[in-house]
């Protein structure tokens, strides 16, 4: 039987293979939903390095703003991979490498069931339960322990690589009970002030780590009256009153982290009120505990609306009835209080998810019981081990077998039903159709299918797209509905359709950071770098290693003839990535333009030898060339621009001044003409033109081209000027 039997070393190493191996498939599974912007766009964890980068963390808008330690963890796993080699650049649509932040979460779930083990047993064998279940009290520790290590409700947090922070925090969580566990129980004052200490210290980091960590002082103090003390008097007067302060001290800075306003954008009462949050958290909880019984179907994601109708009465029902047994436990707590703590278990870990302060971004999660469920799990194994003692006689081989048997075949049952579901996580695709078929109604599931087809297969377009429409028929307010359909199109070129949903979406959500980026990305496309530049430059500060966002800021500042801006920016979008050849051609252009030729003509002639197709490239070489006094060079990379051109005003204009520098009039009226025909609503090529024609002497064309510039532009200052000149002369 289980009575005086402790676990073998061997038996925890088997637990730790078996577990492994059930969340095996999930290893190499690509960053889905979430992860993306926690993850892949979140620049602060590409520095690990000085220590103040532990309290960096997104401004919000993702699972680890405001959330230091955990957004830390993830800047060690970025660094260990830059170690090692692993390409860590984003992929959207290709299989990111992730098997490092896999087994991070592996580990931190291992040593979740370690510190489990270590609490239950414990307690059993040293607390008034001692009596009861002393004897079997390791076997009791290794069967839960076993069962909550295994259990498929757990593959969310653990597969799921965002979900790290409920990992972590647990394992904080659980570190913190154990170590004032340890602490009251040394009987010398080093060891009981070390183990102090400890626990101080990693309740301090749970606090930096998720919000549920506010809970675990409380939790210390209900777990000594339960286990150790006969009244709450002698539990806040006893040695353990000076921990309990220690503890409560450091929910300051989780509260101060709360109060920064970083989880605003998830958290509150916009949508929703307190009653259908409530009332939707009975239908959750109770749904929890029926996977617990019987994990089937397990879902990636709930959606957002909240439960109505009579599907939360059962759960309302179900919760008052637990809460009243914890009640009633607590007011004897003598013999009781240990089913009391398990329901305060139950309840305050689950209270900042699933009571009345609204979680708006997800109405239920799977990971929200992922310690909570520990108590579930106790409380069976405490119930199957009574009734084993009282059925089977307890000197039986057979008893024995059964004894073992019984937990060895339900954990073989779960690990088999835990690896089914992590290999789902490799599948992104798979996952969210599951999520469809489940909840045709949720518009969530729709944008996350679209997404994932499309870092599977870009060319899927004609599929993806009617999904997103869908999503926004069935709510309009979705915010990532509209964006993900925007960004579609801007990949289709589609840009000017793109633009209208991007405003929409910020007329939902005022000021959203992906909306604006993308935005601000679709104004600089269509021209009008006045009104991007501010959305791009905000972007840029909040993605410092996105290289796309710098380049287009860089673009956004040549074409507002903001030179010396634009010259900083795109030299440090060529630091960040030496081979981008826009970022060259145009800080080329920037130089040129601000009269640091000489530093110009490197980055050009680097950009048309890597991209010898770019007529604009050519174009800004050949001004160059022309500014430090090479006109044979000028003219040949003039002309090779202009076979290039396609179409583009720009090109004509910028080789129309290169001509003009060199003095090649008629060449240089050539090309502003030709720019005119093309761009015949911008005063630039005009003036260009005008400027021409005057140094040929060909002043009546020249005013006329002016005063033509003058009416598409009446403020543009270089036409007004060269007009007062020309107008000057001929009256002389």
């Amino acid at each position: 039987m289980l009575e005086h039997w402790r676990p073998r070393p061997w038996l925890w190493l088997l637990l730790a293979v078996a577990t492994f191996a059930a969340y095996a498939p999930a290893l190499d599974a690509p960053f889905d939903f979430d992860d993306l912007p926690a993850i892949v766009d979140n620049a602060t964890i590409q520095q690990a390095w000085p220590p103040t980068a532990l309290l960096n963390t997104p401004q919000r808008g993702t699972a680890v703003s405001g959330r230091p330690i955990a957004n830390y963890s993830f800047a060690l796993s970025y660094a260990v991979n830059r170690a090692l080699g692993v390409d860590q650049r984003p992929d959207p649509y290709g299989q990111n490498k992730t098997v490092g932040y896999h087994a991070v979460n592996l580990v931190l779930h291992l040593a979740c069931g370690l510190l489990l083990f270590r609490i239950i047993g414990r307690t059993l064998r040293s607390s008034r339960l001692v009596e009861r279940c002393g004897a079997s009290s390791d076997g009791i520790a290794i069967v839960a322990a076993a069962i909550w290590l295994l259990h498929p409700i757990q593959t969310e947090a653990v597969d799921y690589v965002v979900q790290r922070t409920e990992l972590l925090v647990s394992a904080l969580y659980l570190g913190t009970l154990y170590a004032a566990i340890r602490s009251e129980d040394a009987q010398a004052r080093g060891p009981r002030t070390r183990w102090a200490l400890v626990a101080v210290f990693l309740c301090l980091l749970g606090m930096g780590t998720k919000e549920v960590m506010l809970t675990a002082p409380l939790m210390v103090v209900l777990y000594d009256r339960a286990f150790r003390w006969s009244s709450w008097r002698e539990t806040l007067r006893g040695r353990g009153a000076t921990l309990y302060l220690a503890l409560g001290v450091t929910m300051l800075w989780s509260i101060a982290l709360v109060g920064g306003g970083a989880r605003g954008e998830s958290v509150g009462f916009r949508g929703i009120t307190w009653y259908q949050y409530f009332y939707s958290q009975a239908w959750a909880i109770s749904h929890y505990l029926r996977l617990t019984l019987w994990p089937a179907p397990l879902l990636h994601d709930y959606g957002t609306s909240p439960i109505g109708g009579l599907r939360g009465v059962p759960g309302l029902m179900l919760l008052t009835l637990a809460a009243g047994i914890t009640l009633a436990a607590w007011t004897r707590a003598n013999r009781w209080g240990w089913l009391g703590f398990l329901g305060a278990w139950l309840f305050l870990l689950l209270a900042p998810s699933s009571s009345v302060v609204p979680i708006r971004t997800e109405i239920a999660a799977e990971r929200r019981v992922y310690l909570a469920l520990a108590a579930v799990i106790v409380l069976a194994v405490l119930g199957a081990d009574l009734l084993r003692r009282r059925i089977l006689a307890t000197s039986t081989s057979s008893g024995r077998a059964l004894a073992i048997g019984l937990p060895a075949a339900l954990c073989i049952v779960l690990g088999a039903t835990t690896f089914q579901r992590s290999r789902l996580y490799a599948q992104p695709v798979t996952l969210w159709r599951q999520v469809v078929e489940l909840t045709p109604d949720n518009p969530r599931a729709y944008s996350g299918l679209a997404i994932a087809l499309l870092r599977q297969d870009s060319t899927r377009i004609a599929e993806i797209e009617p999904m997103l429409r869908h999503a926004i028929a069935l709510d309009s307010t979705q915010l990532a509905s509209w964006t993900n359909l925007a960004t579609l199109l801007m990949m289709q070129g589609r840009v000017a359709e793109a633009r209208p949903l991007l405003e929409h979406a910020l007329l939902i959500e005022p000021g959203n950071f992906d909306a604006e980026n993308r935005l601000g990305r679709v104004l600089a496309l269509q021209g009008e770098p006045q009104r991007a530049i501010p959305m791009l430059e905000r972007s840029a500060a909040y993605r410092p290693s996105d290289v796309d966002v710098h380049v287009l800021l860089g673009v956004a500042y040549v074409r507002a003839e903001r030179w010396d801006e634009a010259a900083r920016t795109l030299s440090g979008a060529l630091r960040l990535d030496p081979t981008r050849v826009d970022a060259m051609r145009y800080l080329g252009r920037a130089l040129v333009e601000s009269g640091r030729d000489s530093l110009a003509l490197p980055y050009l002639e680097t950009a048309a030898r890597l991209a010898p197709g770019s007529g604009l490239g050519l174009a800004t070489l050949s001004l160059a060339q022309a500014e430090l006094g090479r006109a044979d060079q000028a003219i040949d990379a003039a002309r090779a621009a202009v076979d290039r051109a396609e179409g583009d005003g720009e090109v004509f204009i910028v080789t129309g001044r290169a001509m003009l520098r060199i003095h090649r009039a008629p060449a240089a009226e050539q090309f502003f003409a030709k720019a005119v025909r093309l761009r015949p609503n911008d005063a630039q090529p005009l003036t260009g033109l005008a400027a021409a024609q005057a140094s040929m002497g060909k002043e009546a064309a020249a005013i006329a081209n002016l005063q033509r510039a003058l009416a598409v532009d009446s403020s543009y200052s270089p036409a007004r000027q060269v007009l007062s000149a020309l107008m000057s002369q001929t009256h002389l």
